[in-house]
């Protein structure tokens, strides 16, 4: 993993992938994954009804270059540099040295190890660059390929379900707290 620290916001390049910041271009590539109900299911939010909707997700996202708050990086293929996915951290506490972590992988992506890819490559920024000592992760009981791919990069489950945690639409959601802890 490489870490290009030239500019504000850390881009991160792995062996497959470039995560960067969200640009206009990246709307079609994060709609697939945020517009696509099926993906969403298990995230506190619904999806988005059109690309419209993701544009203002994506120039929110471009702007969360505040690293004592949260980033969010576009998830791009190295050789294309297009958009296949969202990787970020938020619900930073500098002072207790702790985050959360989410992502999303285009369904014709997934099955490749790129996730888990980008999402190593995120958890050693946080802990190397933001001495971080504790990365959450707060996921939905039925969401098994993402409890497997952070039980593969050794998050533990620490509790829950968590009650009515997300609301989503009209409905309530009790996701579990699978948490990393830096040695």
């Amino acid at each position: 993993m490489m870490v290009d620290q030239a500019g504000t916001f850390p881009k991160i390049l792995t062996e497959r992938l470039r995560l960067r910041q969200f640009e206009p271009k990246d709307d079609a590539g994060l709609h697939a994954c945020i517009g696509d109900a099926n993906l969403v299911r298990y995230w506190d939010f619904s999806a988005c009804k059109n690309i419209q909707e993701t544009r203002s997700w994506v120039r929110m996202l471009a702007k969360t270059t505040s690293p004592d708050e949260s980033i969010a990086w576009a998830v791009a293929e190295k050789d294309s540099d297009n958009c296949i996915g969202m990787v970020n951290y938020h619900h930073r506490e500098p002072l207790n040295r702790r985050l959360e972590i989410g992502y999303i992988l285009r369904s014709e992506w997934h099955g490749r190890g790129l996730m888990s890819e980008a999402v190593q490559a995120v958890m050693s920024h946080c802990l190397g660059k933001l001495n971080t000592h504790r990365i959450a992760a707060v996921i939905h009981p039925h969401n098994a390929p993402s409890i497997r791919l952070v039980t593969r990069l050794g998050f533990t489950c620490e509790g829950g379900p968590l009650r009515d945690y997300w609301r989503v639409g009209n409905n309530y959601m009790s996701p579990m707290l699978y948490s990393f802890i830096a040695n």
